[in-house]
């Protein structure tokens, strides 16, 4: 340990204070020092520095110069030497505050992997070194540099796959944010960040966030799995996963300290607790991810027995581990579960109680959690809270795509529950599939729950259920925001001319394939105004929208009018094969047509249907 020696002259006046310790703390590890002032000031200054060694093991606190004390590295460097990427970066993230040391340390070594190497000696202030060609060939490099799946094995070759986009959306992050610094310095280094016009690799390219699919088990798949493990502990700390969506730093740092009126009808779990690197190499228990990931959610009973078979409350001992690596409670290492849980896998598929297909994770459990919420009608936000997102296009970008496949599941749900009881009086349960919607009659007093969307075009339901979950699924979809309106029937009646209008149900949703316009001149050059005019593209449509179809596939050719002398061909459908068939008809026929673009407008456009 670093201690602090007042050193005196022959008089036995302090003339100076010195810290001393041997570096790296070994015995045989070479003795350092240095020297403060030996008045109060210098005494408490040594006290300081005699911690911060202390606190770095023994070692020269980061950012200390002997002698002369906390020094910017880069200040060290000549003017044009701190300019250098490398040093820059260095110097950014050395400052940084607002973040973990071990976040800090991750930044480091990404940087040192995938970033220096190829932008390390570059002048962070040049249009040369850092432009949209060099930072998307920086990207295009990244997408075919393989990495391997997991730790690498002890013995035998690591399993490969190349890097996810969400890898190289991460990386391009760091690099952007060392630019943007640059950008936003006094006096400015650069003009502008190139990183604002990358194109990056879409998150969902390889199937899932983070590179891996995302399988998402049904209640049946998640129980079968469940009865194929071997302890009972494993089998209770999936059920408590499930159940709840908690990561794996949380639920394996779970503790009674963290149980809500669990003796009440409404019992909760205050997730304040997650297993942290301590940036040593080891874990510690420190706050969740985020501020939002400090939250309290409901349990259901399944998850209250699961808690009450591991001890439950417990005065006691508030801060022990429900869910531990050996008898002395300490902490269960993923990879110690990671194996069990994949043994169990493998005995669920060979039981024919997991399809082959499927091979989940721990972290599958999380989100099959939230494809059940979502099934059954609960909205993003509601999932965001519950799962502990920062944001919500974290939870919209995982889990979006469940939304529109788990409409019939959903309204199922909310039909068995909205209409479990008697009928409101003047409104009829919505008709069996299959058959022709029913038409609630209008009665006095009666109210119509309305959608109004942006633009000011307007949806009406007899149920309010109907319209929030209507603009639930738009606002995930079109980024845009639905008002909803009550307003009596009779008014409605009375704008709209009847109230056959008035969805009983929700309404038809189809997801559209589409491509093009392609745009052709009439020498027959290609002019297409959007890039991915040859990509084919699905979005949903609701029954009230234009876009809206239900046949496999139609195209269409048409002349621009004057003074455009441009034909363009499109074609879209429900089925994305005959779209790209159909696709192919309307390109040739609009390079047919092309060239006889009439020379005024008026003229009939030419179409065809497959």
């Amino acid at each position: 340990m670093a201690y602090v020696k007042p050193m005196r002259n022959k008089d036995g006046v302090v003339t100076s204070h010195r810290v001393r310790w041997r570096l790296g703390g070994a015995r045989d590890g070479e003795w350092q020092s240095e020297r403060f002032d030996g008045d109060e000031a210098g005494e408490e200054a040594a006290g300081v520095f005699c911690e911060a060694v202390n606190a770095a093991g023994q070692m020269w606190p980061s950012g200390w110069v002997k002698g002369r004390g906390f020094i910017d590295p880069a200040s060290e460097e000549p003017d044009e030497s701190r300019y250098r990427f490398e040093m820059y970066a260095r110097a950014m993230f050395e400052v940084k505050t607002g973040i973990q040391d071990q976040y800090r340390r991750d930044c480091i070594r990404d940087l040192e992997r995938y970033v220096f190497p190829t932008f390390g000696n570059c002048d962070i202030r040049s249009v040369e070194h850092f432009n949209h060609d060099t930072v998307q060939g920086w990207v295009r490099r990244l997408e075919q540099t393989m990495v391997h799946v997991g730790r690498a094995p002890k013995n035998g070759q690591p399993k490969m796959r190349p890097m996810s986009p969400k890898t190289i959306r991460n990386l391009h992050g760091l690099l952007s944010a060392v630019l943007q610094k640059a950008v936003q310095s006094e006096p400015p280094l650069r003009d502008r960040n190139p990183c604002a016009l990358t194109s990056l690799p879409r998150t969902d390219d390889d199937g899932a966030e983070g590179g891996e699919d995302i399988e998402f088990l049904t209640p049946d798949e998640m129980a079968g799995l469940i009865s194929c493990m071997e302890r009972r502990s494993d089998q209770l700390l999936t059920i408590v996963k499930y159940g709840t969506g908690m990561r794996w730093g949380e639920v394996s740092a779970l503790a009674p300290e963290c149980l809500v009126d669990w003796a009440t009808d409404k019992p909760k779990i205050r997730v304040k607790r997650a297993w942290k690197k301590d940036g040593k190499g080891g874990y510690k228990i420190g706050p969740p991810k985020s501020k939002r990931g400090r939250r309290t959610v409901r349990v259901s009973t399944a998850v209250v027995d699961a808690i009450e078979e591991l001890g439950g409350e417990d005065n006691d001992r508030p801060g022990r581990l429900f869910f531990t690596g050996d008898q002395n409670g300490n902490r269960l290492h993923y990879s110690t579960f990671y194996d069990r849980w994949q043994r169990a896998v493998h005995r669920a598929k060979a039981a024919g109680l997991l399809p082959s297909h499927k091979s989940p994770t721990p972290h599958d459990a999380r989100h099959s959690h939230a494809a059940v919420l979502l099934s059954e009608g609960r909205g993003l936000t509601y999932v965001q809270r519950r799962l502990g997102h920062e944001s919500i296009k974290t939870t919209s970008d995982t889990y979006g795509h469940l939304l529109p496949e788990a409409d019939d599941d959903a309204m199922e749900a909310i039909d068995r529950s909205l209409y479990r009881g008697s009928t409101p009086q003047g409104v009829r349960p919505p008709a069996q599939r299959g058959q022709a919607g029913a038409v609630a009659p209008s009665a006095p007093g009666e109210t119509v729950h309305v959608a109004v969307f942006p633009g000011g075009h307007e949806e009406a339901f007899w149920r309010e259920d109907f319209a929030r979950l209507v603009g639930d699924v738009w606002r995930l979809e079109r980024r845009e925001t639905v008002r909803l309106e009550e307003r009596p029937a009779a008014k409605w009646s009375a704008r709209h001319g009847g109230l056959d209008g008035v969805h009983p149900a929700m309404p038809a949703r189809a997801q559209v394939w589409q491509l093009g316009p392609v745009v052709y001149g009439p020498d027959g050059e290609q002019q297409d105004a959007r890039p991915d005019a040859h990509e084919v593209r699905a979005s949903w449509a609701w029954e009230w929208e234009d876009s809206f179809t239900t046949e496999p596939a139609s195209w269409t050719v048409e002349h621009r009018p004057a003074p455009s002398t441009a034909t363009e061909a499109v074609a879209w459908g429900v089925d994305q094969a005959a779209v790209r068939a159909a696709f192919v008809k309307a390109r040739a026929k609009a390079l047919r047509m092309c060239a006889r673009h009439p020379s005024a407008a008026g003229a009939p456009a030419a179409q065809g249907e497959l």
